[in-house]
């Protein structure tokens, strides 16, 4: 978030001591705001958790029926890849 957006509403939050202690130390080393350290911390890591809520549901409706999956030798055959060696590394780059 730029520095300059406009900060919208406030939440509370309650949280175990140890990770509030963790909070304020790390605020306290960088000088900077609990609200700050809280903020960057939920910035970072919100798209990773939407992204794992959203990978649970696709599991969860393919494993209701209510949607199907393809084999992968039938994607491989349409798309032309038929014994085409592919990086694994791609799958980091999937959403």
């Amino acid at each position: 978030m730029s520095a300059s957006a406009p900060l919208g509403r406030p939440i509370s939050v309650r949280l175990p001591e140890e990770l509030r202690e963790r909070l304020e130390a790390l605020a306290t080393a960088t000088r900077r705001s609990l609200g700050d350290i809280v903020r960057e911390v939920l910035e970072r890591d919100l798209s990773e958790l939407e992204w794992e809520h959203r990978l649970i549901a696709s599991a969860a409706d393919l494993c209701s029926g209510r949607v199907q999956s393809v084999p992968l030798a039938v994607v491989e055959r349409e798309l032309g890849l038929n014994d085409v060696p592919v990086d694994a590394s791609v799958l980091d780059e999937i959403e």
